[in-house]
């Protein structure tokens, strides 16, 4: 067998190992934030570059998986994204209030907004990533 064919397996090991390190990078990556935010206590300024990598990263791995594998996460119905969604608000605020208290009605444009719109968008580009994939992977099954 020559071992500069690259079969499926191959490709499907590379793939693994790839996703690991990945992984492992961004968990490194999360552990520095907290590192440098809670232990050194230093100001967001000094690690924000790091944080918005991080997030990067890690967003745009899932949407990639999305739309590439087609069938690596599901794509739910709407009614279970809108549970989803509310699920998520209700955490936010709930977890939001208990840690800074209620907001007063003229904070809530950077307070409650965020935390109603922030999981909104995310489950949309969720949805319509993943609808993406699905389709790209049922044409490939009829080609």
């Amino acid at each position: 067998m020559n071992p500069s064919i690259v079969d499926e397996r191959t490709r499907l090991i590379n793939g693994r190992i790839s996703q690991i390190v990945l992984s492992l990078t961004q968990v490194g990556l999360l552990l520095v934030i907290l590192y440098r935010a809670y232990v050194l206590q230093q100001p967001e300024a000094n690690y924000n570059d790091i944080r918005i990598i991080l997030g990067l990263s890690v967003f745009g791995n899932i949407f990639t998986l999305l739309y590439f594998g087609g069938w690596f996460l599901p794509v739910p119905n709407p009614r279970r994204l809108f549970l989803i969604y509310l699920g998520f608000t209700l955490f936010l605020t709930i977890t939001l209030t208990l840690i800074y208290g209620f907001p007063a009605i003229s904070e809530w444009p950077n307070t409650v907004l965020p935390a109603v719109l922030g999981p909104a968008i995310v489950i949309v580009l969720y949805y319509w990533i993943a609808r993406l994939g699905h389709a790209r992977v049922e044409k490939q099954i009829e080609e």
